[in-house]
């Protein structure tokens, strides 16, 4: 099977692992803070699913080198880089948990993360959504890392903002105020 259609295969199954929810709003220290599940990120007429049904049915058709496989993977990315966003949590305090892909740092700390809401999104398998994708900024306090994908809760301000890197794609950026590990 060539790498396109592993590429639209991986993210179907990827989209239908159940991505962690974050810790009750009780639990966040200040009243302000609202706590955010990763669907809460997705507007409501944004389906994932019936996008990628679409692909789904004509991957079906295709075989290995195919070159339809390529351009299918192309839309596909074009469709997740360029995925909407929830207006109404740009400028908003939030609390949301969800796996740490390291972008910067020592080994021991990081300063700059994406947070997903799978195990591996990323690395291992291509990005889901990018409106399921954080960029997390930690400023000048690194957090210290006990393991590869970490889960982690992060408090910061939430804006909706497009970010490109060679790992992936993210719709949102969180200046984080705390970043908490978590227990699986």
């Amino acid at each position: 099977m060539n790498r396109m259609m592993a590429f639209l295969l991986v993210g179907m199954f990827a989209l239908s692992l159940p991505a962690i929810s974050p810790p009750q709003a009780a639990e966040s220290n200040a009243p302000s803070v609202q706590a955010v599940e990763w669907k809460d990120l997705m507007p409501s007429d944004f389906n994932p699913d019936r996008l990628l049904k679409k692909y789904y049915d004509e991957v079906a058709t295709l075989q290995d080198n195919d070159p339809r496989a390529e351009r299918l993977a192309e839309g596909l990315r074009k469709v997740w880089e360029n995925a909407p966003v929830v207006e109404a949590l740009n400028n908003r305090v939030v609390k949301i948990a969800g796996f740490l892909v390291t972008l910067e740092g020592d080994g021991r700390a990081v300063s700059e993360f994406l947070l997903v809401p799978f195990f591996g999104a990323c690395i291992h398998v291509p990005p889901p959504p990018s409106n399921q994708i954080v960029l997390v900024r930690t400023k000048d306090r690194p957090f210290k890392v006990r393991e590869m994908f970490q889960t982690v809760s992060v408090t910061g301000r939430l804006r909706t903002q497009a970010v490109r890197n060679d790992v992936a794609s993210a719709s949102y950026v969180i200046d984080a105020m705390r970043v908490e590990a978590q227990s699986r």
